[in-house]
């Protein structure tokens, strides 16, 4: 009995141990862990400007990193319900929140987007696990490529990108040159093979795509990834 305690005590603890070491790794690289899931490199200026894509409805990582470095940061979330309570923050960040209903995909041009009315997340695409299951509202949202985002935004570079977007994002890395991210630093995605028909040789092979754009690559779970130029 006392060497089965001992065995579940070993299989629980150590999953527990191996991120915390992980974690470490990336603190001597000078990576950050912000719970439940961020990864952002090094320090940021009062003067910078961070874009947190798919925020959600409370833009928390937006509001974490506002709150630490004084920075702004622009909310890209396509969500229409999400529209009130991020007036909201931006409200209570003192401006330092600027909230675009647009969507980031490998297309620019106009695209339909399917609101969950269940679920805070929504998808552009139709086998999204949200979509497939839940209440669906669809309407036409615009739509800006990573290329075109920085002069659409009016900034010459972009310091710090995160990428949660459902999905889409691997349309979007299949399609990207290596130009197309020359104005970009660090570039925090989420992948989605959990949720939708990719697999984690979808994800990464992906990883290996951005990698071979010059960029290292971090993850403490092989689902979220920081991309930062060597």
């Amino acid at each position: 009995m006392n060497i089965i305690k001992a065995k579940i005590f070993i299989m629980t603890i150590f999953p527990k141990v191996k991120r915390l070491l992980m974690i470490l790794a990336g603190i001597i690289k000078g990576i950050h862990y912000v719970p439940s899931n961020y990864l952002f490199k090094g320090k940021f200026n009062e003067g910078d400007t961070i874009i947190d894509v798919g925020c959600g409805f409370d833009a928390d990582f937006s509001v974490y990193m506002i709150k630490r470095f004084g920075l702004t940061s622009i909310g890209i979330d396509p969500t229409l319900k999400h529209v009130d309570s991020l007036k909201t923050i931006n409200n209570n960040m003192n401006c330092k929140f600027k909230h675009y209903p647009i969507a980031i995909s490998a297309n620019d041009g106009e695209i339909i987007f399917n609101e969950s009315e269940d679920n805070v997340s929504g998808s552009i695409l139709k086998e999204h696990k949200n979509v497939r299951n839940d209440r669906i509202k669809t309407y036409s949202v615009k739509s800006v490529s990573l290329e075109k985002l920085p002069d659409y935004l009016g900034l010459n570079k972009i310091k710090y990108i995160k990428l949660d977007i459902e999905g889409a994002e691997y349309d979007l890395i299949k399609g990207l040159e290596s130009e197309d991210l020359n104005k970009y630093e660090q570039i925090f995605i989420e992948f989605h093979h959990h949720a939708t028909n990719y697999s984690m040789n979808d994800t990464l092979n992906r990883v290996k795509r951005m990698s071979s754009f010059g960029f290292k690559s971090f993850t403490l779970n092989n689902h979220d990834f920081l991309f930062y130029r060597k």
